[in-house]
């Protein structure tokens, strides 16, 4: 019961070299750098934010002053051929070349006290690569909500086909629009 190595053991067991010792700091130093360098890119990814285009996800209710919203449908209207009941000369005439139309199909709710306002001219939809596209036809184009009241709004907008992530957006909130409704 001896806790001394055996001398075959021992024999095995080396000290270590200057020469190895420098081979090891040499191999420290670059790897040491290269950690560092990882290091200051995950950072500056991390603490750099790129242009977000996170948004409440469709068919989830995201907050907005007064209430609470959701979209209930993204509906391009090439293959739908939904025609609002009243005339609407802007949705007869044909997308621009590049370009779809969508309706957007958003619900409010009133929860506060004092209401919710409403205008369809506060939104508008942006995307990466995309430059904003404008509301085409609203109805209602503006609502005024007591607290309780609920409202399902339609938008309809021109957007570009190859767009993908696209944001319907307000000054109170941002909407995940998906990408089912595109066409190329």
């Amino acid at each position: 019961m001896n806790d001394f190595p055996t001398p075959t053991a021992a024999a095995t067991i080396r000290e270590p070299t200057v020469l190895s010792l420098r081979r090891r700091r040499r191999l420290q130093v670059p790897l040491i750098g290269l950690g560092a360098l990882f290091l200051a890119a995950a950072v500056i990814v991390v603490a750099i934010p790129g242009e977000q285009l996170e948004g409440t996800l469709l068919g989830a209710s995201g907050t907005v002053s007064g209430g609470i919203a959701r979209i209930n449908g993204v509906i391009p209207l090439e293959t739908d051929g939904w025609l609002p009941e009243e005339p609407a000369t802007v949705l007869t005439e044909s997308a621009a070349d590049g370009t779809h139309r969508i309706r957007v199909i958003f619900e409010l709710t009133a929860l506060e006290a004092e209401g919710l306002e409403y205008s369809a001219n506060d939104f508008t939809i942006t995307g990466q690569g995309a430059v904003k596209s404008r509301l085409l036809w609203a109805d209602p184009k503006s609502a005024i909500l007591a607290q309780g009241e609920v409202i399902t709004a339609t938008q309809v907008f021109e957007i570009p086909n190859q767009a993908v992530d696209l944001i319907l957006e307000t000054d109170a909130a941002r909407f995940a629009l998906g990408a089912g409704h595109h066409t190329g």
